[in-house]
């Protein structure tokens, strides 16, 4: 998931004021200062403070890129809030327009272990586009990206009250004090609510759906960290498997096991360019690679039995020792060395747990910031703890719901994307939950009146990859809501090795982008949503 980098922290944008607007010269009917605090249920609000800024720059992250960001005026409302049972103390960050304000509201997700990012990353871009947005620290369950002592309420106890706050509460009463706090300074009451996210901004904006569905009429959740216990826990499954094997492969041999794989399904949507349209249908035989020659730096390695049989598990998932799937695998295309980078340290090869995965063991399944996920080498004891993840957490932050009923009765729209060479969150994990919702709420077609899923191939965790990364997808969502207008399809594009962009148009689930035989191969128009690809198109 998007972690916590303190590269970003260096690149944390300024806010200058040089002067102030008079009223006339505002959309709001209030000064920026006379902002009372809200009234917020179960919660007391410990601090308030709005300031008018002029001229303010910042560096937003904007999907997984960054830009910088200059000439915004907005009046800034910081707002904290307790549970006098909890004694925890959450933090609001709201930016106001203070001109050309679109009637809209966004919230902005967070990423990893983070409830909201830090308001110079991500509100930016929103308001200068005219909407009211806002982030939240959730309570800061981790301050610096990873959890601490914080984490529990004693030794051995999590603080359940605060990963409340995280997994779901702190991000309703953002929605209340944000459209409170534009209520009062403009007037008049938002008119569209939306939230943003990627990642845990995935699985928050799904849990705003299934838990408080009048909070968002749009809501777009990319890449979503959907059943949070048993999934974090896969995360380590590849350093599991080559601890408890004893093999390391070197990023080299990662790399060549992710390029064998896409030339072998490149072809499977009939079309010859460097990406795996349909990884479901991919039946790439790791050990097909067993003895292949490996240029590294000025060294020659050799693929080993070993290296692919750790491929082929990947691909597999997690199972227990009587075969049980306990979770799923990736798909084939992604980059390896993003699951479980091989470290060479003191002279040593060896492998270290993904850091949020370790947290999640150590804090909330073991109960013990020291523990060693290293020291688990057997089916037996990964078994035990996916057992016991899911029944401990899973009312909490499972996010499993799929009963979307009140979200959609009440006109909301869904729209997620998710990349099918994602490395982190793995795509299988995304449509079991379609399938749940798809079961209980009349099929696909009714499903997609309201919820709208869409694979763009080859694309990463939140973008990036080697494939085309949609870019039109939050305004198609505005469409959407205040239009009626469905997005049948999503713009994405990439730039190739050969250093041509490529666009496609992206499908809704279950449809797939198919090549209409014709035309260029490397534009959108040369693709139709079909049911399936069907034959090879002839090139």
């Amino acid at each position: 998931m998007l972690a916590f980098s303190a590269f970003f922290v260096l690149l944390l944008g300024s806010v200058s004021e040089t002067h102030s607007l008079s009223l006339h010269e505002r959309d709001g009917i209030i000064p920026c200062e006379s902002i009372s605090a809200p009234e917020v249920s179960g919660a007391e609000v410990i601090s308030i403070s709005a300031e008018e800024k002029l001229n303010a720059s910042s560096i937003s992250l904007v999907g997984t890129s960054i830009e910088t960001i200059y000439g915004l005026d907005i009046c800034q409302v910081n707002v904290s809030l307790t549970h006098p049972e909890v004694g925890d103390k959450v933090t609001i960050e709201v930016w106001l327009p203070l001109k050309h304000w679109n009637h809209r509201f966004q919230a902005a997700g967070g990423g990893g272990w983070m409830a909201g990012y830090p308001a110079t990353w991500t509100l930016g871009d929103p308001v200068r586009k005219g909407y009211v947005a806002a982030s939240t620290d959730g309570g800061a369950l981790a301050p610096d990206g990873v959890l601490g002592p914080k984490t529990f309420s004693s030794p051995g106890v999590i603080d359940v009250g605060l990963f409340t706050d995280f997994a779901s509460r702190a991000l309703h009463e953002m929605a209340v004090v944000s459209k409170a706090v534009a209520g009062e300074y403009y007037g008049s009451p938002v008119k569209y609510s939306y939230w943003n996210g990627c990642s845990t901004g995935g699985r928050q904006g799904y849990m705003m759906a299934q838990k408080y569905p009048d909070d968002f009429d749009g809501i777009m959740a990319n890449a979503p960290a959907l059943y949070w216990p048993t999934f974090m826990l896969s995360l380590n499954w590849a350093h599991f498997l080559m601890n408890s094997e004893k093999t390391y492969p070197d990023p080299c041999v990662y790399a060549a096991f992710q390029k064998a794989s896409i030339k072998a399904c490149d072809g499977l949507d009939g079309v010859i360019d460097g990406i795996i349209a349909d990884p479901r249908s991919c039946l790439f035989e790791p050990h097909s690679l067993i003895g292949l020659e490996v240029e590294c730096n000025g060294k020659q390695m050799i693929v080993s039995s070993k290296d692919a049989d750790i491929i082929a598990r990947i691909r597999q998932g997690p199972r227990s020792p009587t075969g049980l799937q306990l979770w799923d695998g990736y798909d084939y295309g992604i980059d390896y060395q993003g699951i479980a980078p091989t470290i060479t340290r003191d002279g040593a090869t060896g492998n270290v747990p993904e850091t949020m995965a370790d947290n999640w063991v150590q804090y909330f399944l073991k109960k013990d910031p020291n523990f060693d996920f290293s020291t688990i080498v057997t089916l037996e004891q990964l078994t035990e703890l996916f057992a016991i993840a899911h029944s401990e957490w899973g009312g909490i932050i499972g996010t499993d719901n799929p009963d979307l009923s009140a979200f959609r009765d009440k006109g909301g729209k869904l729209l997620s994307w998710h990349g099918t060479a994602d490395n982190r969150i793995m795509i299988n994990n995304t449509i079991r939950y379609r399938t749940q919702v798809e079961g209980i709420m009349g099929g696909s077609s009714l499903v997609n009146d309201f919820y709208r899923l869409f694979f763009p191939p080859g694309v990463s965790h939140c973008g990036g990859g080697y494939g085309p990364t949609p870019y039109n997808a939050f305004d198609a969502l505005v469409a959407w809501v205040e239009q009626g207008k469905k997005p049948e399809t999503i713009l994405g594009a990439f730039m190739d090795e050969q250093g041509h962009n490529v666009t496609r148009e992206i499908c809704p689930w279950p449809l797939v982008s198919r090549y209409n035989g014709v035309g260029d191969p490397k534009r959108a128009k040369s693709y139709s949503c079909a049911n399936s690809y069907g034959p090879p198109a002839t090139l």
